[in-house]
């Protein structure tokens, strides 16, 4: 699975969550599965991060990518 593909992946299963989180009538219940989608959400932004930042890195050439090293 690309980068790209894991952040769309995380993104999906948050918005599962709040759907869930929407149909539930217990508080704590409710609470739990809005924590457990705003931490999909944070895995999402990370792996988004994460394929820019690839994405970046295949743009540059060996020279530019050598100079950031040093």
């Amino acid at each position: 699975m690309s980068v790209y593909n894991e952040a769309l992946e995380w993104h999906d299963r948050a918005e599962q969550a709040r759907r869930v989180a929407g149909q539930l009538t217990d508080p704590a219940a409710k609470q739990a599965m809005l924590q457990a989608a705003k931490g999909y959400e944070h895995l999402a932004w990370t792996a988004a991060a994460r394929a820019q930042k690839r994405h970046l890195r295949l743009e540059r050439t060996p020279v530019q990518r050598a100079n950031l090293r040093s």
